[in-house]
């Protein structure tokens, strides 16, 4: 009837068309891929819908979808939506705003040399460039695909994973980026696009502002193909500690790569996310991990077991960010004290039969 009406009321009173290219899924069907009625109990009003789904969630689960396709809707795939992406973008703004506020953060210049700040860079754009191209094809699959490919992989797993020893550094990029990510999403989420937008700018609209363009002067594929090949390395390296029984919290010594040698830069992001004191390239070799855990080494997997057990409790007690505590426990590898206390913003460890933290 909807359909039936625009084209009734457009030909009647403007004898046009009322538009010129539409997307209509082949029929939406319930989770289970039937069809929807009363009778049958499982068909969802919209308001119902829109007021338990979220609208935003609701219009994602449509323009990732394929429209030659049949469409299965419902509260547990909305569930999947929300947890694979919504969220995930709030979060990585919530890091933003909370360490822009904690730091009274005010924006700043995104000139650097830092290689993780240059290639989130050339991400986000190669992201813009294939997001434009894929819209204006009308293809809104693979335009909310790319978003959020790059929201989750590149931008959370990745960009914010590996700076959080370093993040005053990155607050300029990921102000920057969130921006124009606002923008780029606008059509498809409009109202966390707003809410970020507005909130970081202080501009009436995300939807007055213009669609992003890519930058192409930022645009490093050598690069991007270089992170990538790194990425792969950290990943084999996890598989292999998890063959072998070694937590990633356990350090080793060396890591062994070959194939393609790697800029030092690179390397040392591999260093940080393996954690391994060194990554070594020898072109003929494969993947060597050294699993020999020698007593200083040992010594330093307890004391980032006893950082995480902290950095639990502090969680679970509401603790705020730049909140100093003070902590009681059995033991703790007195040569790594004091980075026990750095990591966990712990001002006196003391000795006790029981775990305890102590607030203020």
């Amino acid at each position: 009837n909807w359909f039936y009406s625009l084209i009734a009321m457009s030909t009647v009173l403007k004898n046009t068309n009322p538009f010129q290219t539409v997307l209509g899924f082949a029929t939406l069907l319930d989770e289970k891929g039937e069809e929807m009625h009363k009778s049958k109990g499982n068909s969802i009003e919209f308001n119902e819908a829109a007021d338990k789904i979220g609208v935003d969630v609701m219009r994602r689960m449509y323009t990732t979808k394929n429209p030659s396709t049949n469409l299965l809707f419902g509260y547990h795939k909305a569930d999947e939506v929300r947890r694979r992406f919504y969220l995930i973008l709030w979060n990585v703004y919530s890091f933003f705003t909370t360490y822009a506020n904690l730091n009274n953060w005010t924006p700043k210049s995104t000139a650097t040399n830092n290689v993780l700040d240059r290639w989130v860079l050339s991400r986000f754009n190669s992201t813009i460039e294939e997001v434009n191209r894929s819209l204006a094809k009308y293809d809104s699959q693979k335009a909310s695909e790319k978003i959020e490919g790059f929201v989750i992989n590149d931008l959370s797993s990745w960009y914010v994973r590996r700076s959080r020893d370093r993040v005053v550094d990155a607050l300029p990029f990921l102000f920057s980026i969130l921006i124009d990510l606002s923008k780029l999403l606008a059509p498809i989420m409009p109202f966390i696009s707003e809410e970020i937008f507005r909130n970081l700018t202080g501009e009436d609209s995300v939807h007055l502002a213009n669609y992003p363009s890519p930058d192409k002067n930022l645009i490093d594929k050598n690069l991007e193909e270089q992170m990538q090949k790194a990425r792969e390395l950290v990943e084999n390296a996890h598989a292999f500690r998890k063959k072998e029984g070694i937590k990633v919290r356990q350090p080793l010594s060396n890591l062994v790569y070959g194939v393609e040698k790697l800029p030092e830069e690179i390397e040392s992001l591999v260093a940080g996310e393996v954690n391994v004191k060194n990554v070594v390239f020898k072109k003929s070799s494969n993947l060597e991990l050294d699993t020999n855990i020698t007593p200083q080494l040992k010594a330093e997997g307890e004391a980032r077991e006893i950082i995480r057990q902290i950095q639990q409790a502090r969680k679970e007690a509401a603790c705020k960010l730049d909140e100093q505590i003070t902590v009681k426990l059995p033991d703790w590898p007195q040569n790594f004290e004091e980075l026990i206390k750095k990591e966990t913003l712990t001002k006196n460890l003391s000795k006790s039969q029981t775990f305890e933290i102590i607030r203020g």
